[in-house]
């Protein structure tokens, strides 16, 4: 009988010491966010008004850039330099279909489809630009495979005139950085003054190579 009323002293002990399951010992419960919740919040903003907003925010400082810059001289040729998925062309209905997975297969359907809506922010930038006879370059990380493809899609969704079109070489492993600042590196040293480069990710912007940089948001996917 002692042994039973000391079992039952200890327990009541504990159960009035116990915390609840959301206890502070708890971290990664609170510092991770929960991910179904994370992709429903991506989806609401990457349909709304203030995504929107805040791609022509980015790339209206590009703009207001250029027009100060422009007004001072500029050694060699004066270029601009932009990336293409999340930066000119939106490929939110594809992410939206497949739940934000990359998969090889329907993501190179959804480019033989080419029919990625425009980022209305960065096509007013393009045409900026284009009236102030800057060479319009495309720097992406599509492949060689991808061009004609990008090109239609670039044409149809109002991009037209580009000086160059940049994709990587087919089995390439290089990193996005290297890849992109190697060519920024080859297009300054063939006489182009990269007064500008636009893209939605750090690695479209590391590495040089170019007066300024701008990050256009892309809370869908990371590519280091």
């Amino acid at each position: 009988m002692k042994i039973v009323r000391a079992l039952l002293v200890l327990a009541l002990s504990v159960a009035t010491q116990a915390q609840p399951v959301n206890s502070s010992f708890l971290k990664g419960e609170y510092a991770i966010p929960n991910i179904g919740v994370a992709k429903n919040l991506t989806r609401e903003y990457c349909r709304s008004q203030l995504y929107r907003d805040e791609v022509s925010f980015v790339t209206n400082r590009a703009k207001e850039y250029l027009e100060v810059r422009l007004q001072a001289p500029v050694d060699g040729k004066p270029a601009i330099v932009f990336d293409i998925d999340e930066t000119c062309l939106s490929n939110f209905p594809y992410m939206d279909e497949y739940d934000f997975a990359f998969q090889n297969g329907p993501w190179n359907a959804w480019i033989d489809k080419a029919i990625a809506p425009p980022l209305e922010g960065a096509l007013d930038l393009y045409r900026y630009a284009r009236t102030k006879s800057l060479a319009v370059i495309f720097l992406s990380g599509r492949n060689q495979m991808q061009r004609l493809q990008t090109e239609n899609n670039l044409r149809q969704a109002g991009f037209e005139g580009w000086t160059e079109l940049i994709l990587k070489d087919i089995g390439s492993t290089q990193t996005a950085v290297a890849f992109k600042s190697d060519n920024r590196k080859r297009l300054a040293q063939s006489g182009y003054n990269i007064l500008v480069n636009i893209g939605d990710q750090d690695s479209d912007l590391q590495g040089g190579y170019a007066e300024s940089t701008f990050k256009i948001p892309n809370p869908m996917y990371w590519v280091p």
